[in-house]
């Protein structure tokens, strides 16, 4: 018996040892600040001891359930409730050594409810546990969200309820807030003190409390939020139209909404908000505008009279129709009805080309005319192929539309009838028939068209490079065209902008464009007399779009800059007098502090100059060391400085990241012969200046830890991800986005492969031109990859088909090298879900973190081990 217990006796003492070894691994501090606000005093509400429908009596914790108000953003000395005429401010509370905080009685009143707020910013992800020790009633809420609760009242002579629970944290400031209720005549229960405990190792710099916070960019800035998402001006110019959409977390509900402002006064004339209302435009020579609703009986297209605030019932039933388009006098709208053709039944279907695997591509759009003077409608067009509206002359007398025919026996495997449409007689005049089609609108006296498109269009009108390489036919020329004559002189040849869209004005005869400049979305007016072009400086980085009043000198546009959101100006149209109209994120984002920005160049082998930018953490030292992700996309566009995106590089930076973005050769923006060097090189250059640059980079930014630096891109940057990790072992870990991993298999599955191809690879197939379908593809080459890799791929991706991915995989998996695979339900190229969509982002952020920072904690939260 004596060795039994002797036995348990030590048993206990190993167990005692194992449980202070496990305590000694964590560290538990109070916090030391709070902001209170209160006392105000409460009552029961009339009746409460009389019993409700539900057969319960109304209990004193009840008046803590009740939400009296919300708690987003305290700050000292700012109102947070007005009482009996009397405004309850947040102060400092009075916090003792040991982090009690002793709140104050009410008269009048025997009980009080009073609130607790501060700040807890950490560095990393880390779980905590929270304890709130108190002998009142109640609740805790950390971001919002309710965490404890306690609704009864300890005695006096008993030891003070201790209430807990464990928080999972990430990277970031949170709100740490107490609602309490507690009966203000008795001292003993106002006492209440919270604690947190977490992970030894952390120091005071990896996890603070306090009442004056620091904000970063988050996921809450980058996706929720009052957006501004189109501007435009009246015909007089009278009138501003502005267009928002509104995300609303957590479950990323939105709406959307246009309101109309006196452009003078900048006040609200009217608000389609809480409407159900799309696809609203001007009223040529009104003002007035006109939209589609839905309504209880089908959707319908209004016209809305803003002077008189009349509303009038325009067409009916538009279920079929598509996009519409006014006439320049307003006396008729032009509009598309899609026709579909009849359904499979036996789901045996014959494919007969590769754009028939699209699920639409058999759907026929057919051009009508609706005359608003008698509200009757005429149809324009018939027919197997699209008609697609491009412009309406000037005088309302003929209608300019295009249609497209298959042609694969050469690039770009389609041909562009562009044809003019009497409006009277109906009669058709065929302007031409070409592979390289372009957009086409009216000169003002209509004997001239402005057409934008590849330089390879007339015959090559606006080809500027070498004669060995091939134009990159994503880099957009303009021609103006001569209808009588039928010839095409090109206008940008010389000018390296790509032209993103255009405007033939009336009022000066001159054409103002929104073009890609290197990395900037810049405005330009091209003199038509003179043949020259005038940069108007906006006050963005990256502008949006524009729109220019008809009849006034007056031009809107609307844009954000590298570490600002959208915002709306309104100038002269020769540039002058920018004036901001609408900054609807000022307030969301007036307490979010961002690091600094600068560029950063270098040249390539080939002595040409490839351009960069580079973002530091918020705070940054340059005496600490801080990994780095390096971001490119290496494919036809540029990596603009747009605020959000789907790789927002200020998210990238409050993460605690420097990141870097380079523009490798092949992007638009940069001239011809800087986008040519896309065409048939998938990478081969463009991994050598990402490679080159990442090293440069790192010898001139001491900072930048050298042994933590990450990379990634997607679509065409998620193949450079593959392709630099078969290449060199100069980054630690990598992730890929919907990439190319067999650049062969890509061109014939996906649905628009072949036709990036015919850009990409022009005039290079599988089978004559195996070096790059096979040498270039970084599937041929995964046993030389040993980064960790990160492969990301939505399912129903239909542009880049997630097979890719999975062949990627498999390879690396069977070669036994670190790699995971994250496959997003429903999804296509693009993550737009919301939910998803922060799931997805995190776990792009898990993965850094895990292999840059050693700090796998958040990538196993996410992603925990399982036995399979």
């Amino acid at each position: 018996m004596k060795k039994i217990f002797m036995l348990i006796a030590a048993l206990v003492i190993m167990a005692g040892a194992v449980n202070a070894k496990t305590d000694s691994t964590k560290r538990t501090i109070a916090v030391s600040s709070w902001l209170t606000a209160g006392p105000i005093g409460v009552r029961m509400p009339a009746f409460h001891d009389q019993n409700s429908v539900r057969g319960k009596k109304f209990k004193t914790a009840d008046l803590l359930k009740l939400q009296t108000k919300k708690v987003n953003n305290p700050v000292k000395g700012e109102m947070f409730l007005m009482r009996n005429g009397k405004k309850i401010v947040w102060k400092e509370a009075k916090v003792s050594k040991s982090g009690y905080v002793n709140l104050k009685p009410l008269k009048n009143y025997s009980m009080a409810q009073a609130w607790l707020a501060s700040w807890i910013y950490v560095d990393r992800f880390v779980k905590i546990k929270v304890e709130t020790e108190t002998r009142r009633c109640f609740e805790l809420y950390v971001d919002g969200r309710k965490k404890i609760s306690k609704y009864n009242v300890t005695g006096e002579k008993k030891e003070a309820d201790k209430k807990s629970c464990n928080l999972t944290l990430e990277r970031g400031t949170h709100l740490i807030v107490i609602k309490t209720l507690y009966n203000s005549e008795k001292k003993g229960t106002r006492k209440i003190v919270t604690r947190l405990t977490f992970p030894k190792a952390l120091t005071n710099e990896n996890i603070k409390t306090g009442t004056n916070p620091e904000f970063f960019m988050d996921i809450d800035h980058l996706l929720n939020g009052k957006h501004l998402t189109g501007a435009s001006l009246s015909y007089s110019s009278k009138l501003i139209m502005l267009r928002y959409n509104k995300v609303f977390a957590p479950g990323g509900k939105s709406e959307s909404w246009f309101e109309i402002r006196d452009r003078k006064t900048n006040t609200l004339v009217y608000s389609s908000q809480y409407a159900q209302i799309s696809n609203v435009q001007w009223v040529p020579g009104k003002e007035a505008v006109s939209f589609k609703a839905k309504t209880a009986d089908g959707n319908k297209l209004f016209m809305l009279d803003i002077t008189t605030m009349t509303k009038t019932l325009l067409m009916d039933n538009l279920k079929e129709t598509g996009y519409y388009r006014w006439s320049p006098a307003g006396d008729f709208i032009i509009y598309s009805v899609n026709e579909k053709p009849k359904k499979d039944k036996d789901g045996v279907i014959r494919v007969v080309n590769p754009m028939d695997r699209w699920p639409w591509w058999r759907n026929r759009g057919q051009l009508f005319k609706l005359n608003i003077a008698d509200l009757s409608t005429e149809r324009l067009t018939y027919g197997y192929l699209n008609s697609d509206i491009q412009d309406i002359s000037k005088d309302g007398k003929k209608l300019l539309f295009s249609q497209s025919i298959p042609n694969f026996n050469e690039r770009p495997y389609t041909k562009q009838i562009m044809m003019e449409l009497d409006l009277q007689t109906h009669k058709v005049d065929t302007l031409w028939v070409q592979n390289f089609g372009g957009n086409a609108q009216y000169s003002p006296d209509g004997h001239k068209l402005l057409v934008t498109g590849s330089a390879q269009m007339f015959n090559g009108a606006g080809i500027n490079i070498p004669k060995k390489m091939i134009p990159n036919d994503y880099d957009i020329q303009a021609c103006i065209y001569d209808i009588k004559s039928n010839t095409a002189t090109c206008i940008t040849k010389n000018f390296n902008p790509s032209v993103q869209s255009a405007h033939w004005l009336s009022q000066d005869d001159n054409i103002y464009f929104k073009v890609e400049d290197k990395t900037w979305n810049k405005l330009y007016r091209y003199d038509v007399t003179s043949k020259s072009f005038t940069g108007l400086n906006a006050k963005v980085d990256m502008v949006s779009d524009f729109d220019i009043a008809l009849q006034a000198p007056f031009m809107i546009y609307r844009g954000s800059s590298m570490q600002y959101p959208a915002t709306a100006w309104i100038c002269n149209i020769d540039g002058s007098n920018h004036q901001k109209v609408d900054d609807p994120e000022k307030e969301f984002f007036d307490n979010i502090t961002f690091g600094k920005t600068e560029n950063f160049n270098f040249k390539n082998k080939e002595g040409r100059t490839i351009e960069g930018r580079v973002y530091y953490p918020p705070k940054f030292d340059s005496r600490k060391k801080y990994p780095v992700i390096v971001y490119y996309y290496g494919g036809t566009s540029p990596t603009g400085r747009s605020f959000r995106g789907r790789y927002p590089k200020n998210l990238m930076a409050a993460e605690g990241y420097i990141v870097y973005v380079l523009q490798p050769g092949g992007a638009t923006g940069f001239g011809q012969e800087f986008s040519a060097l896309h065409v048939n090189n998938w990478g081969n250059t463009v991994a050598d200046e990402i490679i080159l640059g990442t090293q440069t980079f790192l010898k001139q930014h001491p900072a930048a830890d050298a042994r933590k630096v990450g990379c990634m891109g997607a679509s065409y940057g998620g193949f450079m991800t593959m392709l630099l990790t078969t290449r060199t072992n100069l980054f630690a870990a990598a992730v890929e986005h919907a990439g190319i991993s067999s650049i062969a298999s890509y061109w014939g599955e996906g649905y628009w492969g072949y036709l990036y191809s015919s850009v990409a690879s022009a005039n290079s197939f599988p089978w004559n031109n195996k070096q790059l379908y096979v040498e270039q593809s970084p599937l041929f080459h995964a046993d030389k990859i040993n980064t960790p890799l990160l492969l990301l791929h939505g399912k129903a991706d239909t542009n880049v088909p997630v097979g890719e991915s999975i062949q990627m995989f498999t390879a690396l998996k069977l070669l036994g090298k670190p790699v995971e695979l994250v496959e997003i339900e429903g999804q296509d190229h693009h993550i737009t879900d919301y939910k998803k969509r922060i799931l997805w982002q995190k776990t792009i952020f898990a993965w850094f973190d895990k292999w840059l920072k050693e700090q796998p904690d958040w990538w196993n939260n996410l992603y925990p081990k399982e036995e399979l």
